[in-house]
């Protein structure tokens, strides 16, 4: 089948900003794109106040814990917690969820969560999640996506005592073996729409000896590592009582700073650290509303002066990724002082060229002839945009996941003039919000839920 797109405007990090080029798409690929309308023979999409872009790329996401978290972990009283959000209030959450969740609600959720990623542009996208909910793999194949699941391992999980220390409880089940049986299942292979990596959680909660095994088994499937690196003190602490340095300089030791290996945070990475992250070749994908819900900034500026490879992900706290990258961009230029920090252009390429970079895909992140057609397009005709003096500063300042009209992967088409093509969304969002409703109160039971935080709750707990 061929599709051919004539919108206002095309943009892609390579090539620019073109007006007046139309895009051919054909057998899963952008078989040209040419000045003016072509001649053959083809289903048309004209739209001509439209943009059109490389699918955004999620390179650090949860999509579990989107609606999990969701209202419950923003806004957090003083009291609250013992200790930190991620230790005393995420995880043990996180840990009833795997518990308690059959196979059916944990697909029901995730697919919930992917439906808003793809209804603000996402096609592609890192999830990290327990090894259990590998549901969400087929969810994410039903709707389309084009996913990298890093299912977690731990040598030690991470707790947190009830006055905010935290502990470490060592396991022999690290989830190894588990997640090799979930990439001989599932993977596709370096250029298939489904892939599977390893996810170990952090440089404290993981050994020397995993992590090894770990770069090893990635190196020879070919396949990519996602870990949470300088994300906290707690880890930092930790990785240097262990190993008299630092969290980016071990995970370097370890073979794990490199091509292929997609670093989640870097909050608190120094910038000899983020220095070492950009000669080493490794991505580092930065997730500024996480942070900013607790009341911190991301130092997204600093991480564009180190010059490393930057992806911007959701972490769950949202899926909307316009939402996140206008966060980003707005951050970056409060931080530098300077009303370029982080440009349209820059923020753009962030969640297209150099996120696929980051996967090892060089035939994503492009409109160009022989990418794959992972495209999305906005619609611009609407009053927050108009008139258009530049598409891109636009879509990032003023710009709505509603406007969202075209999205494909593969160039098959999964949503079109707004609607979601592959899904009942209705049906789809009842099931994800009873699934997880069921959760919330088993958690609350269960003393998961501080009771300061259930108290809040708009929903009947018990």
């Amino acid at each position: 089948m061929t599709l051919i797109i004539e919108p206002g405007w095309v943009w892609d990090a390579d090539n620019g900003l073109r007006t007046g080029h139309s895009v051919i798409v054909q057998d899963g690929v952008v078989a040209d794109v040419v000045a003016g309308s072509p001649t053959l023979e083809a289903e048309r999409i004209v739209a001509p106040d439209a943009l059109l872009l490389p699918g955004f790329i999620n390179l650090h996401n949860h999509a579990l814990s989107a609606p999990l978290f969701r209202g419950l972990a923003d806004e957090l009283a003083p009291g609250d917690l013992p200790g930190h959000i991620v230790y005393s209030l995420l995880m043990p959450l996180g840990d009833v969820a795997a518990a308690v969740m059959t196979e059916e609600e944990i697909g029901d959720a995730a697919e919930m969560a992917l439906l808003e990623g793809l209804r603000s542009g996402t096609t592609g996208l890192l999830d990290v999640y327990r090894v259990a909910q590998w549901p969400f793999i087929e969810r994410a194949k039903r709707l389309g996506l084009r996913s990298w699941s890093c299912p977690y391992l731990f040598s030690a999980p991470v707790g947190m005592t009830p006055d905010g220390k935290p502990t470490y409880s060592p396991t022999s089940d690290t989830g190894f073996d588990a997640i090799v049986k979930m990439f001989d299942r599932f993977d596709e292979g370096p250029r298939g729409v489904t892939r599977v990596g390893f996810g170990p959680h952090g440089p404290d909660s993981c050994t020397p000896e995993l992590l090894r095994a770990i770069d090893a088994a990635a190196r020879e499937r070919q396949t990519i590592v996602s870990i949470h690196a300088a994300q906290n003190l707690i880890e930092i602490e930790k990785v240097t009582a262990a190993h008299g340095k630092g969290s980016i300089e071990h995970l370097r030791d370890m073979g794990l700073l490199r091509p292929g290996v997609v670093l989640a945070h870097g909050m608190f990475a120094t910038d000899e650290e983020m220095a070492m992250i950009a000669e080493a070749g490794a991505a580092l994908a930065s997730c500024p509303l996480a942070f900013a819900r607790s009341g911190r900034f991301v130092p997204l500026a600093r991480m564009e002066a180190a010059k490393l490879r930057l992806g911007i992900g959701t972490d769950g706290v949202t899926l909307d990724m316009l939402h996140e990258l206008r966060t980003a961009s707005v951050f970056a230029k409060v931080q530098s002082g300077t009303p370029h920090g982080l440009s349209a252009p820059r923020i753009l390429r962030a969640a297209t060229r150099d996120a696929a970079m980051a996967l090892g895909r060089e035939d994503l992140g492009l409109v160009a002839k022989g990418a794959r057609a992972d495209l999305i397009m906005f619609d611009l005709a609407s009053s927050r945009y108009q008139p258009v003096w530049d598409p891109l500063k636009s879509l990032i300042t003023n710009g709505s996941a509603s406007d969202l009209t075209l999205a494909m992967v593969e160039g098959r088409v999964l949503l079109r003039d707004a609607k979601v093509l592959t899904a009942d969304a209705a049906a789809v969002t009842r099931r994800g919000r009873a699934a997880i409703e069921r959760v919330w109160r088993e958690a609350a039971r269960r003393g998961a839920i501080p009771a300061s935080i259930a108290a809040r709750a708009a929903i009947a707990l018990h």
